[in-house]
């Protein structure tokens, strides 16, 4: 539980989930603090995760650089690792196509004002995809960014609130033993390809 201490809230989903429930942090620099809160939510078909990055910490780290723009990368660049997990093709990856897709996760967050919207409470949210994956970023929220990653459930008309007790409640009522639950640890249901990535980075 110390890894998660913060003294920020973090915002979680307003609703029930039939499954596993989990809190994260989200790593920054090797000897730092967590950057954020991560609350998941799975089950064997759909994973939903909710991301805040308390604005003062993430605005001091970017130094003075667009927040709407780094927060947007934040997005992108979680979405293609994301994307990359979910691959089951045999074989060894293509050389090459992990720095692609770092280029183009940089250059989609160059263009985030061109990304589909969505509506999270009163709140509009600024929507990319990528192999089944929705990701989408919003700066609406008070005194956090917060950032939402979905696969086999859709990310328009969530309902968000603060979540002061989900980060001890959501490890307390998983299944598995507090702390062991990680989005890499769950397998989903994509039927993603490297080359279907690969089609991305060609895609207009």
């Amino acid at each position: 539980m110390d890894t998660l201490a913060s003294d920020f809230v973090p915002w979680g989903l307003v609703a029930t989930w039939p499954a596993r429930r989990w809190a994260e942090p989200i790593r920054g620099r090797r000897d730092g603090p967590p950057r954020g809160i991560r609350l998941g939510h799975a089950s064997d078909s759909a994973m939903l995760l909710v991301c805040s990055f308390p604005r003062d910490q993430f605005d001091s780290e970017i130094a003075g650089a667009d927040p709407a723009r780094e927060v947007a990368y934040e997005t992108s660049f979680a979405l293609v690792n994301l994307a990359l997990h979910q691959v089951r093709t045999p074989g060894a990856r293509p050389d090459g196509l992990v720095a692609a897709l770092v280029q183009f996760a940089s250059d989609k967050a160059d263009r985030h004002p061109e990304w589909a919207t969505a509506q999270w409470d009163s709140h509009e949210a600024r929507v990319v995809s990528m192999a089944g994956w929705q990701s989408g970023f919003s700066l609406g929220y008070p005194d956090v960014y917060v950032v939402v990653h979905a696969f086999g459930v859709g990310i328009d008309g969530l309902a968000l609130a603060p979540a002061p007790d989900q980060v001890g409640g959501a490890l307390a009522s998983s299944p598995v033993e507090p702390g062991a639950m990680h989005w890499e640890l769950w397998r989903g249901q994509s039927s993603a390809r490297y080359e279907d990535l690969a089609r991305v980075l060609v895609a207009p």
